[in-house]
């Protein structure tokens, strides 16, 4: 499993026997693999030679896994040429690489995080939406060269997407039963990069993308609500290469000449990809006019308002002004006839009155004939990309000592990020430079021919300063929203989008050491390893302490009269919040694993794995959690204090494995004789995994007292509203507000006179523990492919739910200023469980004659009560209070789960690769994959709250009454029509109306959670390419060509419908488009590739 992949020679000598030989042995990624050798008797000096043939058997481990090889990686059609959008085609993983109407990256329902590689390669934290066997999208992990690159922040997501010239192979493991594998419970995705040879190869690419070659993906809505059809508008240019071969080196005391040529001794490879995306995309809304802002800056020349609207990059960018009617702005009559005027040039909607601070009307001082506000057609312009740039080295240091160092390094460079909520305006625009890069170094030392050491170091870095980065940005704007009557249901917004993140400021540190001892005692291979990890995260989430100030109407507006602020301070000094935290933990593995050839057909693999994922500190003592209370006294006891951690450690964490491979003689069976020898495997294992809790469930804790509030104040300036602007463009200049200096009550530490948002967790959290098993049985059938079919399950305990403590205990709360409270009180809570059964069926023909295929059946199902922890409005529980009443299908589950993909080289002029007929008229190619699925599940909500005992209520809920009858199937043509596949609407199905008696106890669920389908998925992605020979010149050589290559994604341009997710509007049983489509997936999207090698 040291080897890198590729094709080998084995040669087996022993006297008395003649000496074998086996080439082109394929070898794949991170793998034990065997080969059964038969010794004749005879000299040494004769040699039998036997080419290997491809096979996919396996032969010696019980793992569920896939190899990826480099032809489908470079072959099969991949979005951004992401290689993990490859993880579709391992058995027992869910990965459909669905893409939005915008083609962003479709998540798995009901998950937040950072999404998919929406950036290509560049992409900061890949969250590929993945679930295998059963496992949560955070549970994966993510390796290259045999070291984590996974994100310490979010579960299941890469810090490093490597490009694909850089890879040799991908190993893809959905159930893995080797005690090598630990931190997580999901897929173990494996890279193995490219190294070099004693031959100097390269490469060299260009990948074109524009809108112009898409295809719109014909969702019109429906008769009732009709929509338009959406493109995919990016224009991406990805263009890169690579270059490999012998490093000279220094000759250290060998006589000669100072240098070397490497050849045998020391490698290097080297790659590079640019990312570039420069769209100019166009949307629609209601923005004031200029009119407006010369009035505001000629009535009040001093105010704060007028500034900012003075300054011309404040101005929306406007294509065109579109003519519409006071009744378009204000979607009633009444509002349209009491508060509006059509003029030229726009809306008028009163005029400036009073003076600074001064709250006025709708109409201010009444209508003067003058466009306040005007419907236009707005660009918004986003220029991003960045680099990836790897490099690695290989030393042979004499017969028994090898050393690798591998580098990753990926700057990204988001050089325009205008803001559509803020209407485009140029001073609100962001920029985003994030950098990540890993550097690995490997030292492999043969001690004899039966023991053999590998030791691996890395350290992974995520950095972005966005404060830094975005010169262009003006964050003393405070981010202003205009509210009242009007704009569509929406607001008019001035400055940057505000947030934890916005600016973002991160420093994401992982430093990792592995030590693996492999000794060969006869037929046992034992693997003793260790590994320790340091992850260190210095992430600065200030963004809020730039304030966000609302006004009701444009002429409050106009006169600095703002009715609302939100603004995070440190409640001791009313000074901004210092949201930056040192956080800090440690994780300590070790295993011994036991490789044993029992019998020539029959391996076992018995492991045994430790796992100990220390508590998550700070490092500046500036962590507070909340101490409980006991009993009906939980929360009325409760105070928030300094603690070392929030939750206990937890030393428990054995994993015990097994595995086993046997391959039956049925010859030796007469009624299953015909089956042959060594033609099939049956195989299987089980195991015990823990899972590690990402650190953004815990995190949050920086927005606890004393150290921090999220505070709001109203009304206008008699409530204690602050109107300001940063003294410079810093997010983090802008005054003190005396009226949020609150202090902290002594008896709750809490902030004096609120109740503060509290994050914390239960002080046992034990890591999640998941039993996995599975049992297959492969066979060899002609042509080189191989079929099985097998089952595959699991069982997780200790799952984490977020929960609100007030739901569950009576909340103590601020009393009348004098003393401090606590609500929300976000808990962690480890009372999930859940469980998976699968049947796996698939066939796979190795890369042979010019033809490969590969399919995968799944049919499965998976239960639980919660489908993922992060924070989020959309992992909310509808019944909290009762778990018995939340199980039911998993967000992702999928009854059926199709997938196929090909390579087929057209046979023409095949036969002779040399030819000039073949370079010239030879080398077609056509590539696909085949992606369906049966679709997502979904709740139906009410948009209602029940009462708990504590009187807290909580919200939405599932509806309480139900008729029983059955919607419509979960076909397109179905969710495509009025009423979605439930005719007559919701009412027709449900009750609508908020239970009357809000107690939760007397309004249970009437229907189970995720009890719906939606809509099904089907998809295929087609990869065209000519492959041009060049003549064998110089560096050329033999395989050198010339490629040109088309990618069609969707393309039939099937209308694929967007899972319902919780909380959408179409979900909640009294609205008018329940049960329906909203939204269409990607349509057709074509790009162009040239690719020379040589």
């Amino acid at each position: 499993s040291s080897l890198a992949p590729g094709k080998y020679n084995l040669t087996v000598e022993q006297t008395g026997f003649k000496k074998q030989v086996i080439e082109n042995l394929d070898v794949a990624a991170e793998n034990v693999q065997g080969a059964d050798v038969i010794l004749e008797t005879g000299g040494i000096s004769e040699v039998v030679t036997v080419t290997d043939q491809p096979t996919t058997l396996e032969t010696e481990n019980g793992s569920v896994q896939k190899s990826i090889t480099t032809e489908e990686i470079r072959n099969l059609p991949q979005q951004g040429r992401d290689p993990y959008e490859l993880a579709r085609l391992a058995p027992g993983v869910l990965a459909p690489g669905a893409r939005g109407g915008n083609g962003n990256s479709v998540g798995l329902p009901n998950t937040t995080g950072p999404g998919g590689s929406n950036s290509s390669i560049v992409q900061s934290e890949n969250q590929v939406p993945i679930s295998a066997s059963g496992q949560r999208l955070s549970q994966n992990n993510f390796q290259i060269d045999g070291v984590s690159v996974t994100s310490l922040q979010f579960g299941g997501a890469a810090n490093i997407t490597p490009n694909q010239e850089s890879v040799k192979e991908v190993q893809i493991l959905s159930s893995s039963f080797s005690a090598e594998d630990g931190r997580n419970s999901g897929a173990q995705i494996k890279v193995v990069s490219q190294n070099g040879t004693n031959d100097f190869h390269g490469s060299a690419f260009f990948k074109y993308n524009d809108p112009s070659l898409n295809a719109f993906n014909r969702f019109f809505g429906n008769s009732a609500r009709p929509a338009t059809p959406q493109r995919v508008e990016t224009r991406f240019r990805q263009f890169g290469g690579s270059i490999g071969g012998p490093l000279p080196f220094f000759n250290f005391g060998e006589g000669g000449p100072a240098f070397n040529s490497g050849k045998d001794r020391s490698f290097f490879f080297f790659s590079t990809e640019a990312v570039r995306n420069n769209t100019n995309n166009t949307f629609r809304g209601f923005v004031e006019t200029a009119q407006y802002r010369q009035q505001v800056i000629a009535a009040r020349p001093n105010g704060l308002t007028a500034r900012i609207l003075a300054d011309p990059n404040s101005a929306p960018r406007i294509s065109s002004v579109i003519p519409r009617t006071c009744l378009d702005f204000f979607g009633n009559p009444g509002d349209a006839s009491n508060l509006c005027r059509q003029v030229a040039g726009g809306l008028d909607l009163g005029s400036v009155t009073g003076s600074l601070g001064a709250t006025t009307g709708p109409t201010g001082g009444g209508f003067d004939g003058i466009p306040d506000i005007q419907f236009a057609e707005l660009t918004s312009p986003q220029r991003t990309g960045g680099n990836q740039f790897n490099f690695r080295t290989d030393f042979n240091a004499g017969d028994n000592d090898r050393l690798a160092f591998i580098g990753y390094f990926t700057p990204r460079n988001d050089d325009l990020l205008s803001d559509a909520s803020s209407r485009s305006r140029p001073n609100s625009d962001l920029q985003n430079k994030p950098f990540t890069y890993s550097l690995t170094g490997t030292y492999i030392h043969t001690f004899s021919a039966t023991v053999l050491n590998e030791f691996r170091a890395n350290f992974v870095q995520f950095k972005q300063n966005q404060v830094e980065d975005s010169t262009r940005t003006n964050f003393g704007i405070p981010r202003i929203e205009i509210e009242g009557a009007g704009f569509n249901n929406d607001r008019l917004r001035f400055g940057a989008v505000q947030s934890d993140t916005t600016p973002a400021i991160f420093n994401q540190k992982t430093f990792e050491v592995r030590d693996t001892l492999t000794q060969v005692l006869g037929n046992h291979a034992v693997k003793y390893g260790a590994e320790f990890r340091r992850e260190v995260s210095d992430n600065d989430l200030s963004g809020g302490s730039r304030p966000l100030f609302t006004f009701p109407g444009l002429f409050n507006f106009a006169n600095d009269a703002a009715v609302f602020e939100i603004f995070d301070v440190d409640p001791r000094t009313g000074v901004r919040a210092d949201a930056r935290r040192n956080f800090r933990n440690d994780f300590y593995g070790f295993f011994v694993q036991d490789d044993w050839k029992v019998r020539p057909n029959l391996t076992l693999n018995l492991g045994l794995r430790y796992e100990y994922f220390a508590p998550l500190k700070e490092g500046q003592n500036r962590l507070s959690g909340l101490v409980l209370g006991q009993s009906a006294r939980t929360l009325l006891d409760a105070r928030l204090q300094i603690v070392d951690s929030l939750t206990d450690p937890d030393r428990n964490n054995f994993a015990p494995r097994v595995g086993f491979a046997y391959s039956p003689n049925f010859k030796r069976l007469g009624f299953l004789s015909g089956l042959g020898e060594n033609r099939a495997v049956i195989r299987g294992g089980g195991g015990i995994f823990y899972n590690r809790t990402p650190n953004v469930l815990l995190s949050n804790s920086r927005l606890n007292p004393p150290f921090f509030a999220r505070r709001f104040i109203c009304c206008f300036s008699e409530g204690g509203v602050q109107y300001s602007l940063g003294a410079t463009n810093s997010p983090f200049s802008f005054p003190a507000n005396t009226s949020l200096i609150q202090g902290i009550d002594p008896s709750s530490g809490s902030i004096l006179g609120g109740n503060a948002e509290i994050y914390g967790s239960e002080r046992r959290l034990p890591n999640s523990e998941v039993y996995k098993y599975a049992l297959e049985f492969q066979y060899e059938l002609p042509y080189n492919i191989v079929a099985s079919v097998g089952y595959e399950g699991s069982q997780s305990r200790n799952l984490i739910r977020i929960v609100n403590l007030n739901f569950f205990y009576q909340p103590r709360l601020s009393n009348s200023g004098t003393t401090g409270g606590f609500a929300p009180v976000y808990y962690l809570k480890p009372d999930v469980n859940a469980n998976y059964n699968g049947l796996n069926v698939r066939a796979e023909r190795r890369f042979a004659q010019g033809f490969q295929i590969s399919a995968n059946y799944r049919f499965a199902k998976s239960l639980d009560q919660l489908s993922y922890e992060g924070p989020g409005f959309v992992t909310n529980q509808t019944y909290p209070l009762d778990q018995r009443q939340e199980k039911g299908p998993s967000d992702y589950d999928v009854r059926h789960n199709f997938v196929l993909a090909g390579i087929y080289e057209l046979p023409f002029f095949r036969g002779n690769k040399n030819s000039l007929a073949y370079k010239l008229l030879g080398g077609f190619e056509v590539n696909g994959i085949v992606t369906t699925h049966t679709g997502y599940p979904w709740t139906p909500l009410l948009g209602a709250g029940l009462r708990t005992p504590s009187g807290e209520f909580f919200g939405p809920i599932r509806p309480v009454f139900y008729n029983g009858q059955q919607p419509s199937s979960n076909s397109n043509a179905n969710f495509l029509r009025p009423g979605g596949i439930f005719p007559g609407g919701g009412g027709a199905y449900f009750g609508t109306a908020a239970p009357t008696n809000p107690d939760f106890a007397a309004n249970p669920p009437a229907i189970g959670r995720n009890t719906f389908r939606g809509p099904k998925y089907f998809n295929v992605d087609i990869s065209i390419a000519k492959r041009f020979g060049l003549p064998n010149i110089g560096v050329l050589g033999e395989s050198s060509n010339l490629e040109l290559r088309a990618n069609f994604f969707n393309v039939f341009n099937t209308l694929n419908l967007a899972p319902f997710n919780f909380g959408d509007g179409n979900t909640f049983v009294g609205n008018s488009n329940f049960g329906e489509a909203v939204n269409g997936l990607s349509g057709r999207v074509v790009e162009f590739q040239a690719r020379f090698r040589f």
